[in-house]
């Protein structure tokens, strides 16, 4: 059985991370927008019954906008990451050629 050759081209394995890292900039730095426009806004609805029914709850604003916030926020981590995997392997394998 013949021996398969993989080839990276390292220094585009680094440029690509740094567009992934320009990503996670992007969404994190849209997350924190919208954060902190959302609290500067205070609380958007009545402290009556139907505000109430609206924002309390499993499936209510509360914890919906907080769910978005937690996944977005894990977004930017994970993209993270990822960049960091790639520059590691873009740096091992740079190794293995010395």
């Amino acid at each position: 059985m013949g021996e398969d050759k993989v080839e990276v081209d390292t220094a585009q394995l680094r440029n690509a991370a740094g567009k992934v890292d320009d990503v996670a900039v992007r969404v994190w730095n849209t997350v924190k927008g919208l954060e902190n426009t959302l609290n500067e806004k205070g609380y958007p609805f009545g402290h009556d019954n139907y505000g109430k029914k609206f924002t309390d709850g499993d499936s209510g604003y509360e914890k919906s906008s907080h769910n978005l916030m937690d996944g977005a926020e894990n977004m930017t981590r994970s993209l993270n990451q990822f960049r960091d995997s790639m520059r590691d392997a873009a740096q091992k394998m740079d190794d293995m050629d010395k």
